[in-house]
């Protein structure tokens, strides 16, 4: 029996695809959880993509379950950091989104296409992505995160290490909505409420989306197949 697990974080965003925890392997979680996003979806896109490398399988499964065609519009210059939000300072996380990926013009321009991501956590990357695919002529940008919203910093496993919680997206959107830190989160938190849509349109406004949807925490951990009771979801809802 379990205690506590926290391989959301692996499943969806740090594990190797061959990669197997507790029992479940993670290019196969990304799969179920990519064919879980586009259920609740149905947008008209002419091509499905994932941001290299963790957002790929989540695509896949995406681009398997709608039958729309998965592509890649462009590639990853890897001699750079292995993920733009590492770098503590914004400045070189700005440097390193621009050069982590080369587009493919051809398979950009007058297309609708839709990318799967593996998070949004300060959006650095996904802004320089959107900018660079507009740059092609790309007609539509929809991003769909395949976890929910990172609302709060983790303390765990140091997964949205960042100097402030003020860096996430989430939280600069809640404050840019609110004029002022709320009391409470939960409303943020729960894809039913009006504040929880607000903020998402907030960011996707910001970031330049054509649209932004996130995977819900239910359907996510729902992928992973081991229980919602041995899965840690803080960063998510709060709840330790």
């Amino acid at each position: 029996m379990l205690d506590v697990y926290f391989g959301t974080d692996y499943h969806s965003h740090y594990g190797y695809p061959s990669s197997t925890y507790a029992g479940m392997n993670v290019e196969v979680m990304r799969y179920r959880n990519g064919a879980a996003l586009t259920r609740k979806d149905g947008i008209a896109v002419d091509m499905v993509a994932g941001i290299p490398d963790s957002g790929v399988g989540h695509a896949i499964g995406y681009s398997n379950e709608s039958r729309i065609p998965y592509g890649r519009p462009f590639i990853k210059y890897t001699p750079t950091w292995s993920r733009s939000f590492m770098p503590q300072d914004q400045k070189i996380r700005n440097l390193v989104a621009r050069m982590k990926l080369m587009p493919i013009p051809e398979l950009v321009a007058k297309k609708r296409l839709l990318f799967c991501d593996d998070s949004i956590v300060r959006g650095t990357q996904m802004r320089e992505t959107v900018d660079l695919l507009y740059q092609c002529n790309a007609r539509e940008v929809h991003i769909r995160s395949a976890c929910p919203p990172i609302v709060y910093g983790c303390k765990y496993l140091n997964f949205s290490a960042s100097r402030s919680h003020m860096d996430l997206a989430t939280r600069q959107a809640i404050l840019e909505l609110e004029g002022h830190e709320p009391e409470s989160l939960q409303a943020y938190c729960d894809p039913q409420a009006a504040q929880y849509q607000a903020m998402v349109d907030h960011i996707g406004k910001k970031l330049n989306f054509s649209s932004l949807k996130y995977q819900t925490i239910h359907d996510m951990v729902e992928a992973i197949g081991i229980g919602a009771e041995n899965i840690c979801t803080y960063c998510w809802n709060g709840k330790e």
